[in-house]
């Protein structure tokens, strides 16, 4: 939500200085804080806010009242995951209101008492789960270990022990919930697929008087042909939310470097060393290393390894869906 700028967002971590209680652009307590100041007009017609997956649930189960777990309260800011409650004075100073109540993950919300979603009437739902946890739960189980995660964004995740001892992290690293034994630690790009989805579009544009079109096949075999190119490009082309001054950029720049596989091979290698330079102590870790998403991408896996290290190939449909039902089933209350 490129309307809450830094100085904004940065107003707002004023308010508060309780432990797990971040605030950063797209966090929903900030763009409630916006609106609230900006266009008041809109809050007003509202009653509750919530995720996308809670609006589902109040349906679903025609709750009195919105709800929400403690996964995505604590992406909404403002969260003290010591007491795993709001933070309601810093709340009461950035002017947000209309919170949901928090639940514990893996606890039941309710029962299905609508009959639009061909669901049996009576069946127990619980309260939804973050969209990054039940991916990682997908591919790691109950199991410690470490993710790479390449789709629209990209990020490089580690579970660590609970309970988690006050540390310090560097801005670009971020502390979730996950299990009742382990967090995760996450260092959560917004630059990823997207980043190669924009060069894409470029080339296919360029190419449109020709009527020529730049398949993904192509693409991927001319970037695999410049792999060991000298070009160098940092993909941050939509930011990041720790750093939203830096934008891309290219450099070592020459005529024999600058063609479509050039840009291409240097555009995913820079994916990758954008992520390890969020969490540079990454490659340190043991635990097994899974690569997810680039089962078809032979020179992702290339740069992963030389980046990172080695890694096991997941070549399995992962799905957040898919995460949320094994989540649920291991970690029921």
């Amino acid at each position: 939500d490129h309307r809450c700028d830094d100085q904004f967002v940065s107003g707002l971590r004023e308010h508060s200085s309780c432990r797990g209680c971040d605030l950063h652009t797209g966090y929903g307590s900030a763009t409630l804080s916006w609106l609230a100041e900006h266009t008041p007009e809109v809050i007003e017609r509202f009653k509750y806010c919530g995720t996308i997956a809670d609006l589902f649930l109040y349906d679903l189960c025609s709750l009195g009242e919105a709800v929400i777990s403690d996964h995505n309260a604590q992406s909404w800011g403002y969260f003290d995951d010591k007491s795993c409650t709001w933070d309601w004075a810093a709340l009461k100073k950035a002017n947000v209101t209309k919170m949901p109540r928090i639940v514990k993950f893996g606890s039941h919300a309710g029962s299905v008492v609508c009959e639009r979603y061909m669901i049996r009437l009576g069946a127990r739902v619980n309260i939804p789960i973050g969209d990054l946890q039940a991916s990682v739960y997908a591919v790691l189980g109950n199991t410690p270990g470490r993710v790479f995660n390449y789709g629209t964004a990209s990020q490089l995740v580690r579970t660590t022990k609970r309970p988690v001892v006050d540390a310090v992290l560097i801005p670009s690293v971020r502390r979730t919930l996950f299990t009742e034994a382990h967090d995760l630690l996450t260092a959560a790009s917004l630059n990823g697929g997207n980043c190669l989805e924009v060069l894409f579009k470029l080339f296919n544009s360029c190419n449109h008087d020709n009527k020529q079109t730049m398949d993904y096949a192509k693409l991927m075999d001319l970037a695999f042909d410049k792999r060991n190119t000298s070009l160098r490009i940092n993909p941050v082309f939509f930011g990041e939310r720790h750093d939203t001054a830096t934008l891309g950029s290219f450099t070592n720049v020459r005529p024999d470097n600058f063609t479509v596989g050039d840009i291409a091979a240097a555009t995913m290698r820079g994916v990758i060393d954008n992520l390890a330079n969020m969490m540079r102590d990454f490659r340190d870790g043991m635990e097994t290393l899974y690569a997810v998403g680039i089962a078809d991408r032979k020179i992702m896996q290339l740069f992963l390894k030389e980046r990172i290290g080695e890694f096991v190939l997941y070549e399995e449909d992962v799905t957040a869906a898919y995460g949320a039902v094994l989540f649920d089933i291991n970690n029921e209350r």
